[in-house]
């Protein structure tokens, strides 16, 4: 028996990107699909423990940023094959460090978007008002991931946890560490604005969403994926948010409540988020924990 979660939306699909007009409502309805299991594996002869952050997908591949646990910590880059996921591959991205201060290393990557040519991947030390680099990593999913080569395109002094594109505008949103606060940036890093995250919700003063992974949909809105930290949230009411924004507008445009499927008891929405045209893909584990990926299909009714 199929169970939908219904949240009223305008929104058409397309792959890897959203597009939401302002037409009459209608409803989206979110129906759990199945959970996928990713493999254990070495990194320098030892089993990999990785923090994800994180997610996007292809119809090829699982992409996934992570820290790497063990000692010096790292921030990689890790490529699944989805048809053999024992196929595993990564580059470490960390950027030089910034001094002596170890508290300062760069090894934190965080949520990560794609503009059609280049992923942009944020790496931050890892606490609050630090400083974030952002990196250019180019798709080449035929090469290679170690061959790959990358740049920085400009830096940030803040921790940004999560990036997404809008591929119209030719513009980055960046959320903070807990969202509180949003930067709209130009490709060269230039900032167009920051928002507060009190004004990013117009209508709703007491909108708390921490961000972890959100991906841009076009037309200057994002979907975003996170943890309601509001603190007037009913205890019993699942923190796992998924909502779109329309950034310039400062408005909600629709959000649900994501519960945990049969079997987990992982806030789903606590890492990593990603959208493959009727698809949504959550990773809320770290590799080498027995991380899932847990798949949702979409669609919209006529209400």
């Amino acid at each position: 028996m199929k169970c939908w979660l219904g949240i009223v939306v305008v929104a058409m699909a397309m792959q890897n990107c959203w597009s939401v007009t302002p037409a009459a409502a209608q409803s989206l309805l979110l129906e759990y699909k199945a959970a996928e299991a990713l493999p254990k594996f070495d990194i320098d002869g030892k089993p990999a423990r990785i923090h994800t952050q994180g997610l996007f997908v292809t119809q090829r591949h699982y992409y996934i940023t992570g820290r790497l646990e063990t000692q010096p910590r790292r921030a990689l880059l890790l490529r699944f094959d989805r048809k053999n996921l024992k196929t595993v591959e990564f580059v470490e991205i960390t950027p030089p460090q910034k001094g002596p201060d170890d508290a300062l290393r760069l090894d934190h990557p965080g949520g990560f978007d794609f503009d059609g040519q280049d992923f942009w991947i944020p790496i931050s030390a890892s606490r609050p008002h630090s400083r974030t680099v952002v990196l250019r990593f180019p798709h080449q999913p035929d090469k290679p991931l170690s061959t790959t080569v990358s740049k920085v395109a400009f830096t940030c002094d803040d921790h940004i946890g999560a990036i997404a594109c809008d591929s119209m505008s030719r513009e980055l949103y960046g959320a903070n560490w807990d969202t509180k606060l949003v930067y709209r940036w130009r490709t060269d890093g230039t900032v167009v604005e920051t928002i507060p995250r009190q004004e990013l919700i117009s209508d709703d003063k007491t909108w708390a969403l921490a961000v972890q992974d959100w991906k841009g949909i076009g037309k200057q809105r994002v979907l975003a994926s996170g943890i309601d930290k509001n603190r007037d949230r009913e205890p019993a009411t699942s923190p796992a948010l998924v909502a779109i924004v329309d950034i310039p507008q400062r408005s909600k445009i629709a959000s649900a409540r994501v519960p945990r499927p049969k079997g987990t008891e992982q806030t789903l929405t606590r890492e990593g988020l990603a959208v493959l045209g009727d698809q949504l893909f959550f990773l809320p584990g770290d590799l080498g924990q027995a991380a899932r990926i847990f798949r949702y299909q979409w669609k919209i009714a006529a209400e």
